[in-house]
Parts: C-alpha cells; structure tokens; sequence
C-alpha cells in the first residue's frame, strides 16, 4: 500500500486506482486466510482520493491465454496437451465461498471454457446456497468460449470484463496451433453476451496488451486479426457498445458507476480528452483517435509525449 501511495497519491497524479487484491496469494504469503480477509477488510480504512478499495477480489481459476495454458472443454486442443489450473477447483471454491458470504464482489481470472465452467458451477452453488442481489460476479479476460457459456453467463447475472486484444494478436496463431479454425474464431466473443444483456467491459491486462481503451474498442468492434482476417462478426460490439465498454460499463464493472464512467452532474469529472470524435470517425477510425489528456477531479492534464511525439 505504502508504493501504490508513494506512486498514485499525490498532488499532481491524475489517476484514481482501484485495488483490488488476490485473496489467495495474500493467503499464502500471511499463512493464513483468515488473516488475508481481516487485512482486506482493514483496506477500505486507508482509501485516499486516488486510491479507493470498494470491496472487490480476485480469483485465479485456469492459465494465461498466451501460453495455451487455459483450460479447454472437450476435444481439447489439437496437439493433445492440457490446460493448467492456477487454483485447484477445491480451494477455489473454498475461498470463493468466504467472500462470497462476506458481500464481497468476485472478479476471476479465466480464459478456457473449461475454467468458466468451474467457476460458473462454482458460481450457481454460492447462489442456491445465499442468494445474493447485484452480486456483479466477474468473469476477467473471456479468453475462449462457446455459446453456451455466454448462455450461462447471463442466466447467473454474471458479467464480463474481456481482453478483446487476445483475437487480434492470437486468432491467426491460434486457428493453426491450439485451438483450430473454429474455435479460434471465438476467441473473446462478445457480442453474444451484450445481446443477453450481460454487462461487457474491455480491460488490457496490461503488458498483455497495449494500454490503448480505443485500440481495444476497435478490436472488439471489428473483430479483426493481425493479418487483417474477420473472425465472427456476428460477435462484433457495434460502435456504441465499444465505448460504453470502456466508459460506463467499465465503471459499472467495479462498482464505480454512480460517480465515474459518464459526464454527468452529481459524477466526478474525470474523463479523457480526444482529438477526434468517435462517432464522426466511426468504427474504422477508432484505433488512429489519440488522447489529448485527461481532465481528474475537473484539472486538465495534458498528455506527456515521448520523444518521438506520440
């Protein structure tokens, strides 16, 4: 707390950092999970301006998407090899548990349709147990999946922050090695989720992907790959839905969305200031719109340019 203070929460930092902590480490680095809940119930003490804890976690179910270590559903993947787990589906549900009955919001780190499975069984066991209203459980990344896991998604009011850069970056690769034609063409599928009317976000994971909202907007409204492929379009966002990805339905993702995520009065005046405006320049040009800067708490400030002048 004393770096992210250090870094973020000073006089001339425009940015609000919402934290938002891994549970389970925090559990093995004190030797105990009841003394990770009574730190992270300590947190919301120490929120500053910059910094706020407003009682989301972290869960990691299956592996990282760029190492095909995710869990897969039957067939498998092409060459034969087998998903990892990051938590074992035991202690996850074991931790999921704890939180969940505690009213804490649950983000969860996974990307096969194999891991969202465990996670969803895991989710659907919480609510027949205690059913909770506005839980805004949330499935981080969305790697791969198949309909019937947006299907379930939807019908346990769940919802989806998605790294659409995956299908950019890895459909190509994928499509050969991995996962086959198929089901590489549904690498972060989203528009079947916003047609559920399951709240969608899009996040970078940054280094996972460029730092760049309005790059992964694009991505998420094209659907295009590296190689300049279309993978399913009937997945695509449509424009709008692309920038409520990264403005109000990203605040509403963590909760934040009765003070951030849209210019309105009674809301903070934090927002981006862009040189073009996305609904002149249209889907195609969203990936070439540059950030002016960004206003925090109504305070201009200005982007710092490389050397280069971008």
């Amino acid at each position: 707390m004393s770096s992210l203070k250090r870094n973020f929460d000073v006089p001339d930092s425009p940015v609000r950092v919402r934290l938002t902590p891994d549970v389970m480490k925090l559990a093995a680095v004190l030797k105990s999970p009841e003394a990770a809940m009574k730190l992270v119930g300590g947190l919301k003490a120490q929120n500053t301006g910059h910094l706020i804890f407003n009682n989301g976690i972290k869960l990691f179910a299956d592996g990282a998407m760029f190492s095909l270590a995710m869990q897969i559903g039957p067939p498998g993947y092409i060459d034969g090899h087998e998903g990892q787990w990051i938590s074992q589906p035991g202690p996850f549900a074991e931790f999921a548990r704890s939180y969940w009955n505690a009213g804490y919001q649950i983000h969860v780190h996974t990307n096969g349709d194999g891991g969202a499975t465990m996670v969803l069984d895991t989710l659907q066991a919480l609510e027949n147990e205690k059913p909770r209203a506005d839980h805004r459980f949330t499935i981080e990344h969305y790697g791969y999946a198949n309909d019937g896991t947006a299907r379930r998604i939807a019908k346990l009011h769940a919802q989806v922050s998605a790294n659409p850069f995956y299908l950019y970056d890895l459909g190509d690769r994928y499509a050969a090695n991995g996962l086959g034609t198929d089901r590489a063409s549904r690498i972060a599928p989203l528009g079947g989720l916003v047609r559920r009317n399951v709240p969608v976000a899009l996040h970078s994971d940054f280094p996972m992907a460029p730092a760049e909202p309005l790059f992964l907007a694009w991505t998420a409204a094209t659907r295009e790959t590296m190689s300049g492929k279309v993978f399913a379009p009937s997945e695509r966002l449509t424009l709008d839905q692309a920038i409520r990805a990264v403005t109000i339905d990203a605040a509403y993702m963590i909760n934040m969305d009765t003070t951030l995520g849209s210019i309105e009065a009674g809301k903070r005046a934090d927002f981006a200031v862009l040189d073009k405006d996305p609904y002149e320049v249209g889907v195609a040009g969203l990936r070439d719109i540059k950030v002016w800067g960004t206003v925090f708490e109504g305070r201009a400030y200005p982007a710092k340019r490389s050397a280069s002048g971008k």
